[in-house]
């Protein structure tokens, strides 16, 4: 049985964690609880269709199942429901937008994901007039504010998981213990010195929580939003609102000018008043071709790196935490789109 240590515990070190855990290795998981962590900050949300074009996210057809059958393991194990399957409904003003989401509807590989709706259903009365509708299906938000606390709680009883910061100095002392160390540290990882020369390009994002107010009689709804922000229900009259996109910052923290900027987009969808009730930031582990980061340490056999998920976090972790504990523990093969020796020239 090999013995692994996961360093970093969101959505990514989780679902390695879980992998390996599958596959019958001893994993100790640690944590330095911070924060800003942008599996912390994020909603979870699996968009099947996304961006101007309305196209496919990459491998949706594949990832999607295997997500689908990984968090209901997780669920099982945990005794919670954090996998909630729910459509997003997708606003449509412009008339060539409406055009260019009637003509995917047509598509025939893009029929199970894409419809369109004659109106907003429970929305309609918190939403602007002028709006047509279309309807993302298959898509789910997994509740990451259920699945992580309660992961981590789990290993903690099981005497398997320790809140620490990790230093690469304590590299030897680890590695004298462990038959494998797996960094899954999110976009911190840019300073690991057992990875160097990866295309890195992270981005920083922002969201809030919000409260909508309700009038008496009417159903809070439950499909999520979608314009150029997207809102999600939490339950209790709260949403989580966001996000927006930042290539160049200073630090975590959230900032005035992105907040400006994502009121201004609530309130172009909704008609009522809500309340900012958090507002909160975060740096996303995103890469420059959009694929994520597996593979072993130039610098060190059994060292290894699972990260670069991106804005796509809860679809492809469950997927590529798969494929890289299957290649660590029994030789497999890495993609070669995944693996990170795609930069070694």
């Amino acid at each position: 049985m090999k013995k692994i240590l996961v360093v970093g515990q969101g959505i990514a070190g989780t679902a390695m964690t879980w992998a390996l855990r599958q596959r019958g290795a001893q994993v100790h998981l640690i944590d330095s609880d911070a924060p800003t962590s942008s599996s912390r900050v994020a909603a979870g949300i699996i968009n099947p269709v996304t961006g101007k074009r309305f196209v496919k996210s990459w491998g949706v057809e594949t990832f999607l199942p295997a997500a689908r059958l990984f968090y209901k393991s997780l669920e099982d194990y945990l005794g919670i429901s954090f996998w909630h399957e729910t459509p997003i409904l997708r606003l449509l003003r412009a008339t060539q937008e409406a055009n260019d989401w009637s003509s995917r509807c047509g598509m025939p590989d893009y029929a199970e994901w894409l419809g369109e709706q004659a109106d907003a259903g429970d929305w309609s009365p918190y939403l602007h007039p002028g709006f047509s509708f279309g309807e993302i299906r298959k898509s789910v938000r997994v509740d990451f504010s259920q699945l992580l606390p309660a992961f981590r709680s789990k290993m903690a009883e099981e005497g398997v998981f320790s809140v620490q910061t990790w230093s690469y100095e304590q590299f030897d002392r680890q590695a004298s213990v462990f038959d494998a160390l797996v960094f899954c540290e999110g976009w911190s990882a840019m300073n690991n010195p057992f990875f160097p020369g990866l295309a890195w390009q992270v981005v920083k994002g922002e969201a809030f929580i919000i409260r909508i107010a309700t009038e008496s009689g009417l159903n809070m709804p439950r499909e999520m939003i979608k314009k150029e922000a997207i809102i999600v229900p939490m339950g209790d009259g709260l949403y989580w609102a966001g996000g927006t996109y930042n290539w160049t910052f200073d630090d975590e923290a959230p900032t005035e000018g992105e907040k400006e900027i994502l009121l201004g987009r609530l309130h172009d969808m909704l008609a009522v008043p809500f309340e900012v009730v958090t507002h909160r930031a975060a740096v996303r582990p995103a890469t420059k071709d959009r694929r994520p980061f597996l593979g072993r340490s130039p610098r060190h056999q059994n060292v290894f790196i699972f990260n670069g998920l991106g804005t796509k976090g809860a679809l492809l972790a469950p997927f590529w935490a798969q494929h890289l504990a299957e290649h660590l523990l029994n030789g497999a093969a890495l993609d070669p789109e995944v693996d990170i020796r795609r930069f070694s020239n």
